[in-house]
Parts: structure tokens; sequence; C-alpha cells
């Protein structure tokens, strides 16, 4: 295969010599070695009406005068120069950011909140594309702009649930006008073996993830869980909780109730096959597979381990709560309840 190359001065020279003589276009083509719709192109760049010659079977030559000139024009409108220019300090802040699993929404909006310089997020898509960004490329990226269909019908349960369905959940809880309602999951690591489960819990209002290392993935290893993690919060910050139908989640009065057979929250559940009902939490799941691979064994992975990806997803801005971050609005949060407490004594 020939390696492409553009037609050049010397090659328009020939091509006018070859072609006010009565070459065809194809015949120049196999002269120089190019396509004869190149040649074809070329030449109609270039025509100019010959005078005295009308009477020819050519009435109109190829100048290669006029068909540079014409290609000189079109190369001053490649468009702008890229926005980068030799920002190559940009470029490599960008790279580092990317590689630590930083999305590029991100990084771009919380510049502009800052009132630095950057691209747009579709520019600096583009630049990696184009390979602008050093060492960084779309495999690189967290996550691509892509999102999956979500469906609106529901698969009926072949068991009842345990606890309420979650068409009985409060309207105020689906629009996220009030705080402590959460989403819980499981997330493993090898399908088999012991030790492979960690529990995801997410708040619905603030985003806010805890992430709860477990022995076994079953009800009262779950159950143990929730106990622990509810008594390092002030009353108010667990109101319901929605899951699936796992079985780690079907002791729904374990959950509901403390250790005393008080009642302290509402578990709902989710439709068979409807993940899409626990959004918040499935997509602050695939933030921690990036931390906690799927088919990586989490035999080893310790609570401290799961603390520190907690604390990294709540320190990231957010776009969906207008760049600022969870943890920031959970705290907040807290201490409404802890100041209302504090009043009502």
């Amino acid at each position: 295969m020939k390696k492409y190359r553009r037609l050049d001065w010397s090659d328009r020279l020939r091509i006018e010599a070859l072609y006010n003589t009565g070459n065809s276009c194809a015949m120049i083509a196999r002269h120089l070695g190019f396509a004869p719709s190149s040649i074809y192109r070329e030449v109609k760049h270039g025509l100019y009406e010959h005078m005295g010659a009308e009477t020819t079977k050519r009435p109109w030559r190829y100048s290669a005068q006029i068909a540079q000139e014409y290609a000189d024009y079109q190369s001053t409108a490649k468009g702008m120069d890229i926005k980068l220019g030799t920002n190559h300090d940009y470029a490599r802040e960008i790279a580092q950011k990317v590689r630590l699993g930083i999305s590029i929404d991100t990084i771009v909006n919380v510049k502009k909140r800052n009132g630095q310089w950057t691209v747009s997020t579709t520019t600096l898509y583009r630049y990696i594309d184009r390979g602008y960004i050093p060492g960084v490329t779309s495999k690189h990226l967290p996550e691509k702009p892509y999102r999956k269909q979500r469906r609106n019908s529901t698969v009926k349960a072949v068991r009842a649930p345990k606890g309420l369905p979650i068409d009985r959940r409060p309207e105020d809880v689906a629009h996220r006008k009030t705080f402590g309602h959460w989403e819980f999951d499981s997330v493993i690591g090898k399908a088999k073996g012991q030790k492979q489960s960690i529990l995801t819990l997410t708040e619905r209002k603030t985003r806010f993830e805890i992430i709860l290392r477990t022995q076994a993935k079953n009800s009262a290893a779950t159950v143990a869980a929730l106990h622990k993690i509810i008594r390092q919060f002030p009353h108010g910050t667990f109101q319901t909780i929605t899951v699936d139908n796992g079985s780690e989640f079907q002791d729904c009065h374990g959950m509901e109730h403390d250790r005393h057979g008080n009642k302290r929250l509402t578990v709902y559940y989710a439709h068979p096959y409807s993940s899409w009902e626990r959004g918040t939490n499935e997509r602050n799941n695939r933030i921690i597979r990036r931390y906690f691979p799927k088919g990586k064994s989490l035999a080893k992975v310790t609570q401290k381990q799961c603390d520190a990806v907690a604390a990294s997803i709540n320190a990231m801005p957010r776009k969906v709560l207008d760049w600022h971050t969870a943890q920031e609005l959970f705290e907040q949060e807290i201490a409404n309840l802890r100041n209302s407490q504090q009043v009502d004594l």
C-alpha cells in the first residue's frame, strides 16, 4: 500500500503539463501515483477558460498557480488553534487528576468554581481523544458519557418482600426533600469464598456514602453492621432504608428495630431487577468498583480501607450537588439535627 501524501507544487506543475496536452485524469493519476478521484478534484480547482481555444476539444486549461492559490486558501480554514496552546502545566495537571480517578466534568467545574482557567468538558474530552493530554487516553477515564436506558416496567416478585414495597414509600423520599433516607446494597469481590462482601449505604439527599466491612453476605452480618453504624449518629439520621430482595436483607425486623425491640426506621423493598429504584446507591457503587474491582478478592479488605474509599467519594465535588461535596452537605444536616434536638431539650 502506498503511503498517503498530499499534492504539492511540483505535482501541480506535472498535472498542468500532462492535462493541457490532452491526457485524461485516470492516466495522470497512474503516472503520479494518486487516486483518479484526487486528480479529478484537483483539476476542477485549477481550471480556467483558455482564450482562443474555443474550437479545440479542451477549451478549459489547468493552471498549477490557480490550484495552488486555492489550496493555500483552504489551508487557512482548518479551524482555530486549540485553546490548550502551550499550557503544559494545565495538561499535566489534568493527566494527574484523571489518573487519580477524578472525572473530567468534576475537574472542569471545580476549576470554574475556583476562578481558574480551563476549557469546557466537551473540549477536554476531545483533547484527550486527540492525544493532547500526555499519558491519558479514553481508557483511563472513569467513564465515558453514556447511560443505560431506564426500564419503565417492573417485574413481579416471586415471593412477597419481608417488609413494605417501595410503592408505599412517601413521596418526599422520592423527591429528596428530607434528610435521613438511605439506599442499601452489598458489593462482592469473587462470587465464591469467605469475606467477599461489603455493605454500601448512600443517603439520598446528600449522596453521603458509608461502606461497612462484613464477615459474611447474610442477614445476621447485615443487621450487626447496621446496629454498629446507627449508634454513631444522632437520632433522625436514619429514617428509612431502601434495599433490594437479596438474602442479606431478608431480616426486615432486625434492620428496623434496635436490640431492645424499639423501632428506629422503616425498610422498603425495591422491585426485582429494578436497580434504578436505588439509583443513587448504584451510582456510588460504580465509583467503589474503581477501588474494589469485580472479580478480585475482598478477603483482605479492612474497615480502614473501606473508610478511606468512602472518604474519597464523599470529598468529590458532584455536579448533582452544585459542585459541593457530600461531606459538606452531610455535616450540615447532622449539625441541624443536633441543634434541633438541643432546642427540644
